[in-house]
């Protein structure tokens, strides 16, 4: 009955004027890992206006509440106006490894954000599709990407089985 209650406040709190307040929610319920919560979670990922709450709800989706429900909703805050929104919906999938967004992340790897494309790299290796490898090679080849951009390419080409010569 308390941790009902627990859950109670916590929702409530998450229609605070604050962004704070409802960002400290949203970990709140994300380290409970009560899997009912996703759907509002997934509501206020995709229509908050402050871009801090919209990252938090997203990046629930990296933690205890990773699930393939979210996937739809992470694909769609691949979008975001956000940079951080958007790499935290990368990080999400990759933690989901779900591969319907395969083709969502290749996209992401051209983000004009260096830190976004970086995001999206990782979660193509966890995934293992390797439906992804030629817009790895792509990003890898491109001399203007930044160093950690590339290395991360790298590790997910490994782990895709590809064999880089240097």
């Amino acid at each position: 009955m308390e941790e009902e209650y627990d859950i109670r406040s916590l929702l409530n709190a998450l229609k605070d004027e604050s962004p704070f307040i409802r960002g400290q929610a949203i970990k709140s319920l994300e380290r409970r890992g009560d899997k009912s919560v996703i759907p509002v979670l997934i509501e206020i990922m995709l229509k908050d206006d402050s871009p801090y709450v919209r990252r938090q709800a997203t990046a629930a989706f990296q933690g205890k509440l990773a699930d393939t429900s979210a996937v739809d909703a992470l694909i769609e805050a691949l979008k975001d106006q956000n940079p951080y929104v958007r790499g935290a919906a990368a990080a999400a999938l990759g933690e989901i490894k779900d591969k319907r967004a395969v083709p969502y992340l290749c996209e992401t790897l051209k983000d004009k954000e260096a830190h976004v494309r970086w995001a999206a790299a990782s979660p193509l290796g966890q995934i293992g599709d390797r439906s992804a490898v030629g817009a790895l090679r792509q990003i890898l080849n491109d001399p203007q990407q930044p160093t950690y951009v590339r290395s991360a390419v790298i590790t997910a080409l490994r782990e895709l089985g590809e064999e880089l010569n240097f």
